[in-house]
C-alpha cells in the first residue's frame, strides 16, 4: 500500500516537474519573441523612450515622420498634417495608429524584414536595427486633394487602378500629433486641445466613415445588374416616364424622383437613366435584379466585409460598408422590395467609405479586376540623412486583384460613366468633373456624382467618383472618389474637387 502511495507521488511529481519544465521552454522560447516585443513590457516601454523609430517617407522621398532624441527622450515630429490618419502616430502617453501602428515591429526594429539578420540578432543579442518606410502617396497630390477640401469636413481617396497602389488618402479636418508624441506627462495638454475641436478630427472619415451614398450607388448597381444579366443597356421600364412624375410604389412605400430641373422624363435606357441620375429607373433595375442577387453581386464588389489596405501582417482596416443590415456575419437579408429599391439608387440602409468607392471606382476602370490597394511600397534600412537611401530590403509588388466583374460589364460601366460626365444630359450633373474645365485636353473623364439625402432638414452629402484616362483604348491612372460632409449637390461641389484633383495627378504623372 505504502509503495502504491509512493509510486503515486512520484508520478505526480514528475507530472509537475514537466508542466514547469515544458512551461519554462515555452515561455522563454517559444512565446519569447512575443513577450520581447509587447508594448506594455516594462523593459519595451523603457527602451521606446529612448529608442528611435524608423522614418517614414511618402514615394518622393519626403520625411512625413521622423523621431529625434533630446534628453534620452525620443520626440516624434510629423512634417505634414494631410497624412496624419494614414501614417497615424506613435504616442509614449496613447499609443499607435495608422501606419505607425501597422508597422511599429519594422519601424521599432522588433521584427526584421531579413531573417538572417533577425537570428543573428536573436543570438547575439544585438540591438534591433530600425528601417524606413516608403509609401506609395505622393505628398504633392496628398496636399493638392487636402487642400481642395479646404475647412469643409470630408475625405478623398485616390487609387492607381492598375496597381492599387493609394496615391492620397486624406481626411478633414485633419492634426498635428507631434505635440503627445513625446514626454507622456505633456501629451495631455495637446491631445486635449484637439480632441476638443468640433467635428472629431482624430476620426479618418477615408478608411473609417460611414455615409449614405446617394447616387453613386447607381454605378454599382449597374454592374451588378449587367453581370447578373437581369438587365443590359437597352433596358427600358413601360411605367418609368410616369413614375417619374407621380412616384413609384413598391410594397406601399412611395419612391419619388429628385428634382429634374424642368427636364421632361422620357422612356430612357440605362445611359439616359444614369445622365439624369434617375432614382426611378435604378428602384427597378434592383427589383429586376432581386434580393438574393443583388446581395451576392455586393458582396462580390467588396460590401459587407471590412477591408484590408496592404499585407495581411501589416494591413490597416477599412470599415465595412453595407446594403442592408450590418451584422457580425456581413449583410443581413432585405427587408422587403422597398428595401431592395432604395438601396438600388444609394438610399435607405445602404452606407458606403470613400475608401469602398474608390475600389469600386478602380475595379470599373481597370477591366472589372478590384486590385489589392496598398500604401507601403518599399521597406530600407534606416537613414540618418534628409533623404531615404537608395538599397531596399523589401519592396511590395502589385497584386493579382479579384475579378469582380466581367470585361464586358466593366466596360460597359465604363461608357456609362463617361456619358455621366460628356453626355448632353449628364453634363449638368457630373460635367463639372471634366478634366478639361481644369487645363487637359484630349482626355476622356468617366464619372458620377451623388447627392446623398440624411432626412430633416440636414443638407445632403455631396459625393463624386470617377477615373481618368477614361476612353476606351486608354490606360486609367487615377480613380477617385470625393466626399464633403453636408455641402449639397454632387455637381456642385464634390464633382469639381474630383476632376481637379484626376486633372492634378495627370499633369504630375506626366512631369508638368
Amino acid at each position: 500500500m505504502i509503495a502504491g502511495q509512493v509510486r503515486r507521488l512520484g508520478s505526480a511529481l514528475l507530472v509537475g516537474f514537466a508542466v514547469v519544465v515544458g512551461g519554462l521552454g515555452f515561455w522563454q522560447v517559444v512565446a519569447a519573441e512575443s513577450l520581447n516585443t509587447r508594448p506594455d513590457n516594462p523593459a519595451v516601454l523603457a527602451a521606446l523612450r529612448s529608442q528611435p523609430r524608423g522614418t517614414i517617407f511618402d514615394a518622393t522621398g519626403v520625411a512625413l515622420a521622423r523621431t529625434t532624441v533630446a534628453n534620452g527622450l525620443a520626440q516624434r515630429a510629423y512634417s505634414d498634417p494631410a497624412f496624419a490618419h494614414l501614417v497615424g502616430y506613435a504616442s509614449l502617453r496613447y499609443g499607435l495608429s495608422g501606419i505607425e501602428a501597422a508597422w511599429d515591429d519594422v519601424l521599432n526594429g522588433f521584427t526584421d524584414p531579413n531573417p538572417l539578420h533577425q537570428w543573428l540578432n536573436d543570438i547575439l543579442g544585438r540591438p534591433p536595427t530600425q528601417y524606413d518606410l516608403t509609401l506609395t502617396l505622393d505628398r504633392r497630390l496628398q496636399d493638392y486633394a487636402a487642400a481642395q477640401l479646404g475647412t469643409s469636413v470630408g475625405a478623398i481617396v485616390a487609387i492607381d487602378p492598375a496597381t492599387g497602389q493609394v496615391l492620397a488618402m486624406t481626411s478633414t479636418p485633419s492634426f498635428d500629433a507631434s505635440g503627445f508624441t513625446g514626454d507622456p506627462g505633456s501629451a495631455a495638454a495637446a491631445w486635449d486641445l484637439i480632441a476638443a475641436q468640433p467635428n472629431d478630427p482624430f476620426v479618418d472619415r477615408a478608411r473609417n466613415g460611414v455615409y449614405v451614398p446617394g447616387s453613386i450607388m447607381k454605378v454599382a448597381t449597374a454592374a451588378i445588374g449587367l453581370d447578373s444579366g437581369a438587365v443590359t443597356t437597352d433596358t427600358t421600364f413601360p411605367t418609368q416616364p410616369e413614375e417619374e412624375i407621380n412616384g413609384m410604389y413598391v410594397d406601399g412605400f412611395l419612391i419619388t424622383e429628385h428634382d429634374l430641373n424642368g427636364l421632361t422624363p422620357g422612356l430612357w435606357d440605362m445611359s439616359e437613366a444614369m445622365q439624369v441620375s434617375s432614382n426611378i429607373y435604378f428602384a427597378h433595375v434592383g427589383l429586376e435584379i432581386g434580393q438574393e442577387r443583388y446581395l451576392s453581386g455586393a458582396e462580390a464588389l467588396g460590401f459587407c466585409a471590412p477591408w484590408r489596405i496592404g499585407p495581411r501582417d501589416h494591413g490597416l482596416s477599412g470599415v465595412a460598408s453595407s446594403v442592408t443590415e450590418l451584422t457580425d456575419a456581413g449583410c443581413g437579408p432585405f427587408v422587403d422590395d422597398a428595401e431592395l429599391a432604395s438601396a438600388s439608387f444609394g438610399q435607405g440602409r445602404v452606407t458606403a467609405s470613400p475608401l469602398m468607392m474608390a475600389l469600386l471606382t478602380a475595379a470599373v476602370a481597370n477591366g472589372g479586376v478590384l486590385p489589392d490597394p496598398f500604401v507601403v511600397r518599399d521597406i530600407r534600412p534606416a537613414s540618418a540623412q534628409n533623404g531615404p537611401l537608395d538599397e531596399i530590403v523589401e519592396s511590395f509588388a502589385p497584386g493579382d486583384g479579384t475579378r469582380v466583374m466581367s470585361a464586358q460589364t466593366a466596360d460597359s460601366v465604363r461608357a456609362l460613366m463617361v456619358d455621366a460626365v460628356h453626355g448632353p444630359l449628364g453634363a449638368p450633373y457630373a460635367g463639372a468633373a471634366n478634366v478639361a474645365l481644369y487645363g487637359i485636353s484630349g482626355v476622356e473623364t468617366a464619372g458620377k456624382t451623388g447627392t446623398a439625402q440624411r432626412g430633416g432638414n440636414l443638407p445632403p452629402h455631396s459625393w463624386f467618383i470617377g477615373f481618368v484616362p477614361a476612353g476606351p483604348d486608354g490606360s486609367p491612372a487615377i480613380a477617385v472618389a470625393v466626399i464633403v460632409e453636408g455641402a449639397g449637390p454632387g455637381s456642385q461641389s464634390a464633382a469639381p474637387i474630383g476632376g481637379r484633383v484626376m486633372a492634378e495627378w495627370l499633369r504630375l504623372a506626366g512631369g508638368g
